[in-house]
């Protein structure tokens, strides 16, 4: 089963525990993903005060998805949007699209994964050249850098974003399964204790 969800209403933790679920599809509404929160709102302390241990603004970012999350975007893609994007396995984006990280430029920090996630998806440099100018990065760019994983034509995001989950639930789940975790568990290990749970994960799998 897949399941798309409008971003403003993103279950994605009740989701991943349905084991009818294989794939969430996450979208946005009028032409845009999301973009962001509202920054003079937070700006002037009328949104809750974030912690390190609460949740994130974005609510899920600090916890990996338990099944594939592909992100449909069209238009804008900023703020804790563009870090929920970042957080979903794939992005599948319109021409339309822009991101960044515009909450920079009114002095409020990422608090949703920007500044892990980007540097290890289009590496430090590139991200950095993002996240120190808070600069609106077009679609064009985006996929140059390897940000976007497919780029469509405008109001065709969602449309290819299910075709996507599609072809994945269609595959067999358990090596699937096993090749996705040991993709996002790898980052902090050596290349033999990497590979070596790469194979434990496998073996676990059933045929």
């Amino acid at each position: 089963m897949i399941c798309f969800s409008p971003v403003a209403a993103y279950p994605c933790s009740r989701y991943g525990k349905d084991p009818e679920v294989r794939a969430i599809v996450l979208t946005g509404a009028g032409g845009t993903f999301c973009a962001g929160n509202d920054l003079k709102a937070m700006a002037a302390g009328e949104f809750p005060v974030p912690t390190e241990d609460g949740p994130p603004p974005m609510i899920v970012t600090r916890t990996p998805a338990s099944k594939p999350v592909i992100a449909a975007i069209e238009g804008y893609c900023f703020g804790g949007g563009f870090e929920l994007a970042l957080w979903c396995d794939l992005r599948v984006a319109s021409t339309t699209a822009e991101f960044g990280v515009l909450n920079l430029a009114q002095g409020l920090p990422c608090l949703d994964g920007a500044t892990v996630r980007l540097p290890r998806l289009i590496g430090q440099a590139r991200a950095l050249d993002i996240l120190l100018t808070a600069r609106r990065v077009p679609a064009a760019e985006a996929e140059t850098h390897g940000l976007i994983t497919r780029l469509v034509a405008p109001g065709q995001a969602l449309q290819e974003a299910l075709a996507l989950a599609a072809t994945i639930t269609a595959l067999p789940p358990a090596a699937l399964q096993a090749a996705r975790h040991s993709v996002l568990t790898q980052w902090s290990l050596p290349e033999k204790e990497a590979t070596h749970h790469e194979a434990h994960l496998a073996l676990q799998a059933p045929l």
